[in-house]
């Protein structure tokens, strides 16, 4: 099946131009401060919304059904539980790991006022629903009409959603890449997005939490650590 202009305006938008603006921020922030993080939460969180719209009126022009009338059967809500789980459980020694190496990045992932907090489950609930209806939702289907390969497609938008994560460096963005094929394959088995955007959005709800947590636990300092010299 072909795609039409809004299909080839979101691949073009999210498959190219998000990526490589990611990776050009990711190599300025080193150089850089880092913004205030309520200023910074709130940002992310407006951008992610006006992401969503857009992917929403693809979807619309496109013909994607991104949210059908059945919800997901229990049983694939159980796999989404597990999945979480298992997620979670792998993750949090590499977190604590970033903690103590005192990471600077870290600091944009680590709320630890209740005012961050909130913020920050606003961008985990935003990132829950916008990235999985652009990449697992639009992106996917796009991709699959073009190449008539539902593997193909999501692999290529695992790895895209994975170069649009560039500031968490080459180790996480392959574990984001695994992260996305398990998004993807709960979208597969329960044939909605409804428990992929659930297990997305509580996974960056905890590893925000956690960072604070570990953050309070091992004296990672409030203020965000001052930039590295710019190369001469």
């Amino acid at each position: 099946m072909r795609i039409g202009i809004g299909g080839i305006y979101h691949l073009a938008l999210f498959g190219i131009l998000i990526p490589y603006a990611a990776v050009r921020s990711a190599r300025r922030i080193d150089t850089r401060r880092l913004p205030p993080k309520a200023a910074h939460f709130t940002a992310t969180i407006v951008t992610l919304l006006v992401f969503l719209s857009l992917s929403w009126l693809v979807a619309i022009k496109e013909r994607i059904v991104l949210f059908p009338r059945a919800l997901p059967q229990a049983w694939t809500v159980a796999v989404g539980a597990a999945v979480l789980a298992i997620l979670v459980g792998v993750m949090r020694p590499l977190w604590r790991s970033r903690v103590v190496a005192r990471a600077r990045k870290v600091w944009l992932f680590m709320p630890r006022t209740r005012q961050e907090r909130l913020l920050w489950v606003g961008c985990a609930c935003a990132a829950g629903l916008s990235e999985e209806v652009t990449y697992r939702g639009v992106m996917f289907v796009l991709l699959w009409r073009l190449l008539g390969q539902p593997v193909a497609a999501a692999i290529i938008a695992a790895a895209v959603f994975a170069v649009s994560h560039w500031l968490q460096g080459w180790k996480g963005m392959a574990i984001i890449f695994s992260f996305a094929l398990a998004f993807q394959g709960l979208v597969w088995i329960s044939r909605s997005l409804y428990v992929a955007i659930a297990v997305h959005a509580l996974y960056d709800v905890v590893a925000g939490f956690f960072y604070g947590k570990y953050g309070d636990a091992l004296g990672y300092p409030l203020e965000p650590q001052p930039p590295a010299a710019a190369p001469a």
